[in-house]
């Protein structure tokens, strides 16, 4: 894919200052994005030697090599890279050397926010227009489409001038996603269809196009499949098209835009759809609601591991959304992910750790509705699997139902053995960490939990050994020394004794 419209980096020897300075809102306002932090100053040019990013905010003080050093190295180097200086010192000297290596700004710590707007902001309309003349930029359009000129009057102007340009009247926007890379001269082959109309074609990435028409007398939905006709008889990828509503002047075009994008994902419904415009878009609000929903049914179901019942209830909740009008697909994913979220919160204690429920999963990339059930209920079956695996029924019933506030003494107890599961543990050191004499400890143990100590601690070195196993590539003798057992006979007499299969009988049939 395409880079970043304008990328940045920020070099400080202390985290919290790129952290702050990342989380300020300026990148986002001005279509900035930081694509790297440095905390040296070797790393910092390295860095922009390599990633050639439009700007740099570093600290000029740095250990090893200096902000003023990297400068000076930067002279010699084939970079445009815009250089800001920051400084915990009031010192005109150091202002003074920075500027002469050619940077664009100085600035004391700690930083302003609405100062650095201003320094990038003037910094950013250069780069945009440096060297170019006249001539509109593919940035420049893409700012222009989604929002991000402050002010659009030049690039209207220019995009109006001429016979063959716009009109600065009404307009409409298309966007055009091809389903691979754009080929070479398929640009040529959609300015040849549309050759009677006004307007202004260019790629946004290596899979999108985006186009403006003036209205005229073809409606838009012939020009779209005019575009769709003359890729075919070339032989093209066929892409989907989103067009977005009608507006009175480019200055509004982005609105026009964010329809046409909204439009296309409504491809959810209609998979071999080609040709996507704002009338699809839903008016009427979604009859499903989050205060509707009740996953405990599927919560018994990745315990009871019924991969039947999961996708069964995967089924019916994707069509309770859908409901009896269609809603806007960002409402399908926005309360999947609501479902994927409270189904990790329920599970937490058993899954942390193991990856199987990201906590922002990207569920946009499943385009169909088929595809998105699919995906759904393969998820929930891999959790209900581990489970199963690691736990049984019982043990993950048990964990679940564990009050939060549970006896102190017990709690600090299971927690000196959940974090020394991987060493020998005595129970000298156990009850050394409450401060009770080891027989009493154990009788207090079993008569709190109504289990004893020994079992718990074999319990807890089991769960630990069935986890390891579902690794790849696991070494069945490894784990046993890793859990505190000198031999592997009696790794795997215990192992067998509570799950009743060997090690590498659980390997064989278990693994995920």
């Amino acid at each position: 894919m395409d880079a970043p419209y304008l990328t940045a980096i920020l070099a400080d020897d202390e985290p919290a200052i790129t952290e702050g300075l990342s989380a300020m809102n300026v990148w986002q306002e001005l279509g900035i994005t930081v694509i790297a932090t440095a905390s040296t100053g070797q790393e910092a040019l390295q860095k922009i030697l390599s990633l050639k990013p439009d700007f740099a905010v570093m600290d000029i003080m740095m250990p090893g090599m200096t902000g003023l050093d990297v400068l000076e190295k930067l002279e010699s180097a084939t970079t445009d890279t815009d250089i800001i200086i920051l400084s915990g010192y009031g010192n005109f000297d150091f202002a003074r050397a920075a500027l002469r290596f050619q940077a664009k700004a100085y600035l004391l710590k700690p930083v302003d926010s609405e100062e650095l707007r201003e320094i990038l902001l003037e910094l950013r309309k250069k780069r945009i227009s440096g060297n170019e003349g006249t001539k509109i930029s593919r940035q420049m359009l893409n700012d222009l489409s989604m929002g991000r000129l402050l002010d659009t009057s030049s690039i209207t102007s220019l995009l109006s001038s001429g016979p063959d340009g716009l009109s600065d009247g009404s307009c409409f926007a298309m966007i055009i996603t091809f389903p691979s890379s754009v080929k070479e001269g398929t640009l040529h082959v959609i300015e040849e269809a549309v050759a009677g109309e006004r307007r202004i074609i260019w790629p946004e990435n290596q899979r999108t196009v985006r186009a403006i028409f003036s209205v005229s007398s073809c409606p838009a939905f012939e020009i779209a499949e005019k575009i769709l006709k003359a890729l075919e008889e070339n032989e093209f990828a066929i892409p989907t098209i989103g067009m977005g509503d009608e507006v009175r002047n480019l200055s509004s075009i982005s609105s026009s835009f964010s329809r046409a994008s909204l439009a296309m994902s409504y491809q959810l419904y209609d998979p071999d759809g080609r040709i996507f415009t704002s009338a699809v878009i839903a008016t009427t609000p979604p009859d499903y609601k989050i205060s509707d929903s009740d996953i405990t049914p599927l919560e018994e179901c990745i315990i009871e591991n019924d991969k039947e019942g999961i996708g069964t209830f995967c089924a019916s909740f994707i069509k309770k959304i859908l409901g009896s009008t269609l809603p806007p697909p960002n409402y399908v994913y926005s309360i999947t992910n609501w479902l994927i979220r409270e189904t990790g919160k329920r599970f937490s204690m058993l899954l942390d750790g193991t990856g199987l429920l990201p906590e922002a999963p990207d569920i946009t990339k499943y385009r169909t509705i088929p595809r998105l059930e699919e995906a759904l209920t393969a998820l929930f079956t891999r959790i209900a699997s581990y489970i199963e695996a690691v736990y049984g029924k019982d043990e993950a019933i048990r964990k679940l139902e564990e009050k939060e506030e549970e006896d102190p003494v017990i709690k600090a107890m299971t927690s000196y053995v959940d974090s020394h599961a991987e060493e020998q543990i005595r129970l000298e050191d156990i009850a050394d960490k409450v401060n009770l004499s080891p027989s009493y400890a154990a009788i207090y143990f079993r008569k709190k939990t109504g289990t004893t100590i020994r079992e718990y601690i074999l319990s807890k070195k089991m769960e630990e050994a069935r986890k390891m196993l579902l690794e790849k590539d696991a070494s069945v003798t490894d784990i046993a020394y890793r859990l505190g057992y000198h031999d592997y006979r009696s790794f795997s007499r215990a192992f067998k004794n509570i799950t009743g299969k060997t090690p590498s009988e659980f390997q064989d049939g278990e693994r995920l």
